[in-house]
């Protein structure tokens, strides 16, 4: 037997805990009915859970609901409504002859009638014409009375090609392209009163979000108005009647049924590889089925308490099934590869289950909780989506822990584990064996031969990931011949886009918008924002109150054109403006509030990389500032603003959750080897995938997005499981033995192959991945998988060698102070 030349104290710790644990083993063996039992029945409480699934991938759902845009962006919709119009457009030759006409008012017609959650939809149908005649103000429809001869036609043909107003809003520079304005509902329709009508009458108010809090569309309803769109356009789509669909809620669809797609082939897949893994690892049923029981029913529960807890699906959650699966197995295989090889040995079933857990229990729990840890640092994210993930993953990875020391072992007490025929070691259950010892061997009898190309290479890591850029543009998840792409673009092309910039302005009075400066300095805002834009951003379209008043000044000068302006006097605009209100029309309604003293400044820009809207949105601020900011408030809301919020998100949670799982998982390393050097000296194999990865990304021009920005936090917390089963027993083996060498050796003829095949399990995982058909997720599973291996092979062979020069360092000064205490000592007796 091997004494111990280390210190006793951390030698009987860790000798007890073994101990616990192993006894633990055996209080399951002997309950392992009504083990199995609660544990089954637990899970099938948690799966009832299940139907209330819901998925959200919208962009004010990727935010915080404290976060100023969301609350400034709720404020606004809960005065004005939906800024997210959807635009369905439709090109043919000729937009004015009478049977385009027809067919455009069947299609207007069927999406008020048809399309469930849609409050407006304005169209050449319906398009405003406000004119003068004898008896005053007349607003009316484009459209009514409807054309009855070519004179009609042409009259109408000429007039909306010249009315600024529709120019891309309801046509196109070039005549070709009508667009039909969606407005979906606001405010949910599911079982609550929830009334359109604003609970918030003042700007302050609608800020700080007083008052009762409003239930907006879900989104299944939002999913059921395009789902009904997609219909609609899938049955009346003709070659000379051709139609797009653009706008967020249609995005959001798209991300959706990309999701659920993904998981409807993906689980299975990852099962199916896992399967094959352990199949070649244990060659038994028993090594394959029981693993999986335990991962799904695991799984199931944490899903369960997703839905318990109303946390919605999304494309950060989304990660969350193949990440506890791939964890979990992992935890399961360290303690059946132990089990098996005792069984090999010669000990009973109840022995071989009781020390596999006596063994393997302490370092499960040690890399349960610093995967935990890892995972948690995404509460400190500012995505909600990801601030949920930060919340579900710990709570999955303890109770695949408890599944594992519960679950697990009762169902390898209740199914016999045959004793296989002597020689069954010698032919290899675990074939890579001594293949890996030889690897950590050489490691650590010739450290600088590993020690110096990689340190190399993560110079070259590090220049890579000095070239990493952020990005945030869902067109770029999808195939460029998506449907979702080409509408977009046909889009944005033809009518300059579909994603709003509200400029919010407060005039700080009653009446105050009937001043006519401030009305001409929000025209002229209008204007020069549109100068500010810059490739790819530009102002396809700009509408506000600004409009109304300039199209009812020349309707009341006699129709003249060179009448379309703002009046002199504010006793003239509020009086024209009246008249428009008793007109019939409530168009000012979503322009400005019943006092006129907030109005909203509208523009509308094509959906590019959020990347670019930063920039334009500060010289847009400082834009208006400049022009009212000495006599109005205002704010930028809409769209765009919680698009560019997403964007400053990615790189501020990144950090945060890089920095908290170092700064958290570091002493507790410490800790759990009860070693400051040794805790030291583990966490460089966990840092080498991140350098990695991010160097990659760099050298291959491949950015971190929301999703891929996950990709560090989560190596840390998968790569620090395999560093601690090699640390664990490492660190008891030398205290043992005081060879290194030996130790190094010992620890991976004993957990080597079952840190190969977790490493197998999570790269198969997480690489699963790649057969998604969204860009952002087979780029995080692909890197995730790169990221799984390159941890291994740095728990292979940079551990090894970082412990021979440490250890050897540590060793050679204890042996030069102790020299020198020797003479010190040898100098004094003379």
């Amino acid at each position: 037997m091997i004494m111990s030349n280390g210190d006793p104290s951390k030698e009987s710790w860790q000798v007890r805990s073994e101990a616990l644990f192993e006894r633990w083993g055996r209080f399951v063996i002997r309950h392992r009915w009504p083990a199995t039992i609660l544990s089954v029945a637990v899970t099938g409480w948690l799966l009832s859970f299940l139907p209330g699934l819901t998925v959200d991938n919208s962009a004010e759902a990727f935010l915080l609901p404290d976060d100023p845009a969301v609350i400034e962006y709720n404020a606004f919709r809960d005065q004005f409504g939906r800024d997210d119009r959807l635009i369905l457009a439709v090109r043919a030759t000729d937009l004015f002859d009478l049977e385009f006409l027809e067919r455009l008012r069947a299609l207007h017609q069927r999406i008020e009638t048809e399309i469930p959650h849609v409050d407006e939809v304005d169209s050449l149908l319906n398009a405003r014409v406000t004119r003068g005649d004898a008896d005053g103000l007349i607003v009316e429809d484009l459209l009514d009375p409807w054309p009855a001869s070519d004179e009609d036609l042409e009259r109408i043909r000429s007039f909306a090609l010249a009315n600024p107003l529709y120019e891309n809003s309801l046509l196109s520079a070039d005549g070709h392209v009508t667009a039909i304005s969606i407005k979906p509902s606001t405010f949910t329709e599911i079982g609550v009163n929830a009334s359109s009508e604003s609970s918030l009458s003042g700007f302050e108010d609608a800020a700080t979000g007083e008052g009762d809090t409003p239930v907006y569309l879900t989104a299944p309803e939002s999913d059921a108005v395009i789902l009904g769109l997609l219909e609609l356009i899938e049955e009346l789509n003709a070659e000379d009647f051709e139609m797009h669909l653009a706008g967020a809620m249609a995005m959001t669809y798209r991300i959706n049924v990309g999701m659920t797609r993904d998981m409807s082939i993906l689980l299975p897949m990852t099962l199916f590889i896992m399967c094959l893994v352990l199949a070649l690892l244990f060659r038994r049923v028993g090594g394959v089925i029981l693993p999986l029981m335990v991962v799904v029913l695991s799984l199931t529960a944490t899903l369960g308490l997703m839905i318990w807890l109303e946390i919605p699906g999304s494309t950060a959650v989304q990660i969350l099934p193949v990440f506890l699966l791939t964890v979990g197995v992992c935890d399961a295989v360290h303690i059946l590869a132990i089990a098996y090889r005792l069984r090999m040995e010669g000990a009973s079933q109840e022995d071989a289950i009781a020390i596999a857990l006596g063994h393997s229990g302490l370092a499960i729990l040690m890399t349960s909780v610093t995967t935990a840890a890892g995972m948690a640092s995404f509460v400190t994210a500012e995505m909600a989506a990801v601030m949920h993930l930060g919340i579900l993953a710990p709570i999955g990875v303890a109770l695949a822990f408890i599944y594992t020391l519960v679950l697990l072992p009762a169902l390898m007490a209740i199914f016999p584990m045959p004793e296989p025929k002597r020689g069954a070691i010698a032919q290899g259950v675990f074939p890579f064996e001594r293949s890996l010892v030889a690897a950590g061997t050489f490691a650590a009898r010739s450290p600088w031969r590993i020690l110096l190309p990689t340190s190399l290479l993560l110079v070259l890591a590090i220049m890579g990931a000095l070239q990493t850029s952020f990005t945030h543009n869902g067109l770029r998840w999808f195939p460029q011949d998506d449907w979702i792409v080409q509408d977009f673009r046909a889009i944005d092309e033809a009518l300059g886009g579909s994603v709003s910039l509200e400029v919010l302005i407060d005039s700080r009075e009653p009446g105050g918008l009937y001043e006519p400066r401030l009305l001409a300095d929000i025209d002229r805002l209008g204007k020069e924002i549109g100068f500010l834009a810059a490739d790819p951003v530009k102002v396809g379209d700009t509408f506000s109150i600004i409009d109304v008043v300039q199209e009812t000044h020349q309707a009341l000068n006699e129709n003249r054109p060179e009448m379309r302006r703002i009046p002199e006097t504010r006793e003239a605009i509020a009086q024209e403006l009246l008249l428009f209100e008793n007109s019939g029309s409530d168009d000012t309604e979503e322009l400005v509030d019943s006092e006129y003293r907030l109005a909203r400044l509208s523009l509308r820009v094509p959906f590019v990389d959020a990347l670019a809207f930063p920039p334009f949105l500060k010289d847009v601020d400082a834009l208006v500032e400049k022009r009212i900011g000495d006599r109005a408030d205002y704010q930028l809301t809409g769209l765009m603003m919680l698009l560019a919020e997403i964007f400053d998100a990615v790189i501020v949670s990144m950090t945060r959750s890089y920095v908290f799982a170092i700064a958290v998982i570091t002493p507790l390393m410490m800790i759990l080897l009860g070693s400051l050097r040794q805790g030291l000296v583990s966490m460089v194999p966990n840092l080498i995938p991140i350098v990695a990865v991010l160097g990659v990304m760099g050298w291959m021009g491949i950015s971190l997005d929301t999703t891929t920005m996950m990709i560090g936090a989560l190596v840390i917390g998968i790569a620090v499981d395999d560093t601690i089963h090699f640390m664990h027993k490492f660190h008891r083996y030398y205290e043992e033995s005081g060879d290194l060498e030996l130790a190094v050796a010992e620890t991976l003829r004993t957990t080597g192959s079952a840190l190969l095949f977790t490493s197998l399990v999570l790269t198969a995982g997480f690489a699963i991945f790649g057969f998604s058909e969204m860009s952002n997720i087979r780029t995080f599973g692909l890197f995730a998988a790169f990221s799984a291996m390159v941890a291994f092979l740095a728990d292979l062979l940079v551990a090894p060698a970082l412990l021979s020069v440490v250890e050897r360092y540590r060793k050679g000064r204890t042996d030069t102070l102790v020299a020198e205490a020797a003479e010190i000592v040898s100098a004094s007796k003379f």
